[in-house]
């Protein structure tokens, strides 16, 4: 394992903590090592990769350890919760305070260190997708109508986030009738509904983690990593409903726009790049045929 790994340890039993500390140190990790929540609070870093954290502790518990260690890390740093209590109830509530996974005590060493490098894998690619959006931003690579990013950052980021294995949703964007926008207004007027359009999807996706591309004329494609297919559906909607709120006014007239948006959604490295843009394209095309103005999965 890499030394460059910063763990750190949050256990206010001393034996615990010098075991933990002792067998990370051994793997190759830098480890931080705290005796309580306060004194966490104290060392947390934004390159922390991976926190064992005791749950009951005097002072700040473990679970307002893990919501400070998320909010220093900016929710990178994966969060295990090491604890006695093995009730489901317990790890429920745990896992839905942001915790990422847990340890029951007593801990088996092995599976210690196979928890910890699980973890220090997902921080590893949650860096690299890091990467490639702080390639993605520059300017260089924006469309230079509508400011959306170019079709060849779409396809480096896509084929990062897919690499992953998380989750990853893609909604294909297609403004309704488009062509005749075009016959009936002329290019110039074309364009800025496009403009209109793009700039309503950027408003309406997440900052740093959504992006939105203009895929090939009057498409748009957004990659939403670590979105679920229901996420990703409230979201296509969403977008819908803004663009049919827009109110785009060309010679003195109010130019209808919709949007039809088909959803794909793929998990775990199950399908490539390529066959996830298929399946968006083809859902889209359903929208489509569904009458246009909406969504389809």
């Amino acid at each position: 394992m890499s030394d460059q790994t910063v763990v750190m340890v949050v256990e206010d039993d001393p034996a615990s903590r010098r075991i933990m500390s002792h067998l990370l140190r051994r793997s190759g990790y830098t480890v931080l090592v705290a005796e309580d929540g306060n004194e966490a609070f104290e060392q947390i870093r934004p390159d922390v990769a991976v926190a064992l954290i005791d749950w009951m502790m005097p002072g700040a518990d473990g679970i307002e350890v893990c919501r400070r260690l998320k909010q220093v890390s900016g929710d990178r740093a994966y969060a295990i919760m090491v604890t006695a209590r093995g009730d489901k109830p317990a790890i429920v509530h745990a896992l839905n305070e942001g915790a990422d996974d847990y340890v029951v005590k007593p801990v088996d060493h092995a599976e210690l260190l196979a928890r910890v490098r699980a973890g220090e894998r997902v921080a590893l690619r949650g860096r690299r997708l890091e990467e490639a959006w702080a390639h993605a931003r520059s300017e260089a690579e924006r469309d230079p109508l509508t400011g959306l990013f170019t079709r060849r950052v779409f396809d480096e980021v896509l084929g990062r986030s897919m690499q992953s294995g998380a989750t990853v949703s893609l909604l294909m964007i297609d403004l309704d009738h488009f062509k005749r926008v075009n016959d009936r207004y002329g290019h110039l007027a074309g364009d800025e509904v496009l403009r209109s359009v793009a700039a309503t999807i950027s408003a309406g996706v997440r900052s740093g983690t959504d992006l939105a591309a203009r895929y090939g004329g009057e498409e748009i494609a957004v990659i939403v990593p670590g979105t679920h297919l229901p996420g990703a559906l409230e979201l296509a909607e969403r977008i819908r409903r803004d663009v049919s709120d827009l109110h785009v006014v060309v010679a003195r007239e109010l130019v209808p726009v919709t949007v039809s948006v088909g959803v794909a959604t793929a998990a775990g490295g199950e399908m490539s790049p390529q066959q996830l843009v298929g399946l968006a394209d083809a859902r889209l095309y359903a929208a489509k045929e569904q009458g246009r103005n909406t969504v389809a999965a």
